[in-house]
């Protein structure tokens, strides 16, 4: 195992605010966290934007305008993902140790997946990149997952909801020692981009987006819905479905991202984008959460392959006298001890934002420790009602920074990955 990934006991002084940072029943916003007025204020700490992404155009030229000025930022994380492969599976690491081999996988690959696959192979050629490594990159979620991520939807007293996501990436891949930062997650933040998808000359989607990554992983539709993607760690990661899909063996499942960038295209309302979320054949289990127009749309959806595992819905939520869900990476409620995310979040979003949620106070809740950790890239905020969606790049450099905290440690010590 990495030495990153070994417990370091750090000490703390205190607790703030008498809320102690270990506690799940506990909101663990501190006057510390970043604040939404002055990342709003401050073009450096939003994700660049907006990129359009014309679906009318050849698939052979959509991304090319988009990807050349970040070409060497696209290879260096490339080298480094590659560099760490055996981390995720050595099974996969031996897929790729043949070169040759794999170039010959991808091809088929690519001819197989059609314009996405071409669009993949336009991307290499952009940025000076074996088509077989973009191909790669785009199997990112499937080999390792987003690990870490907190997705949240939530309505106010008069039904305006409000969607909003950290994805944290990068667990084991590389450590940077002299940045407390884990190498991929500092590698992802330079390709953030919040796209337009157009069509017909029309908006029919906001994406905040790692260029080069042609699937969808955040995304918005104004007046219908919203989604986000995370990991889920009961079963483990996608590569037995992955491994199927490579060799031919079973294609019938589909990448989880570029599924969801086909629901977002082909499906005009949270009802629609859910009978789709439920039906879709994927290559590994995954998470999908969906937000609404309409007060009382918002849901949890827990998949394997071929089946749904279970559901959260927002309407069972607000019997509860909650009017919101929350989503890391376990099924409800089995989170594990050691991963103190989700109840921090319900207890802020309960105890002071339940009727009055909005862009500012979903940013407090998912700035807080330990839902803001070293794995954070981004957090991304949206409104179906409006539109309208912001990402803002992440970092956590305290030393409360782990992505899972242990709930039953002394009161003075902090484990920190």
């Amino acid at each position: 195992m990495a030495k990153a990934a070994i417990a370091t006991m750090v000490f703390v002084a205190g607790a703030q605010a008498g809320c102690h940072p270990f506690e799940a029943e506990c909101c663990h916003i501190a006057s510390s966290d970043p604040v939404y007025e002055t990342f709003k204020a401050s073009p450096e700490k939003q994700v660049p934007g907006w990129l359009v992404l014309d679906l009318d155009k050849p698939p052979e030229e959509r991304w090319v305008e988009l990807v050349t000025p970040v070409a060497a930022a696209m290879n260096t994380m490339i080298t480094h993902f590659k560099s760490f492969a055996s981390i995720a599976s050595r099974e996969l690491f031996k897929y790729m140790e043949d070169d040759a081999k794999f170039k010959v996988l991808a091809d088929n690959v690519l001819d197989y997946l059609g314009e996405y696959g071409t669009e993949m192979r336009s991307i290499a050629k952009a940025v000076g990149m074996p088509e077989q490594d973009v191909l790669f990159y785009n199997m990112m979620y499937e080999i390792e997952g987003g690990i870490g991520c907190t997705s949240i939807v939530a309505q106010d007293s008069e039904g305006n909801m409000v969607h909003g996501r950290n994805l944290d990436f990068g667990l084991l891949f590389g450590e940077d020692w002299r940045h407390l930062q884990w190498t991929l997650t500092e590698d992802l933040r330079p390709l953030l981009r919040n796209v337009r998808v157009q069509k017909g000359g029309k908006v029919i989607f906001n994406s905040t987006v790692f260029l080069g990554y042609t699937g969808l992983l955040t995304g918005v539709k104004l007046g219908g819905f919203s989604v986000t993607v995370n990991s889920r760690m009961v079963g483990g990661f996608g590569w037995p479905g992955l491994r199927d899909f490579l060799s031919g063996k079973d294609r019938s499942g589909h990448f989880l991202s570029l599924a969801l960038r086909e629901v977002m295209i082909n499906n005009a309302t949270y009802d629609q984008a859910l009978d789709t979320v439920n039906t879709m054949k994927l290559l590994g289990p995954a998470y999908i959460i969906l937000g609404g127009v309409k007060p009382g749309e918002g849901a949890i959806v827990a998949r394997e392959n071929t089946k749904i595992v279970g559901t959260w819905n927002m309407t069972d939520a607000v019997k509860s006298g909650r009017n919101s869900i929350v989503q890391t990476n376990w099924d409800i409620p089995q989170d594990p001890i050691y991963d103190n995310r989700r109840a921090p979040a319900e207890h802020c979003l309960k105890e002071r934002f339940n009727d009055k949620i909005d862009f500012p106070n979903m940013f407090a809740v998912l700035s807080a420790h330990p839902n803001r950790n070293r794995l954070t890239t981004y957090t991304a905020l949206m409104s179906t009602q409006t539109g309208e969606m912001e990402a803002y790049f992440q970092y956590c450099n305290e030393p409360l920074c782990a992505p899972w905290m242990e709930k039953d440690v002394k009161k003075d010590a902090a484990i920190v990955v």
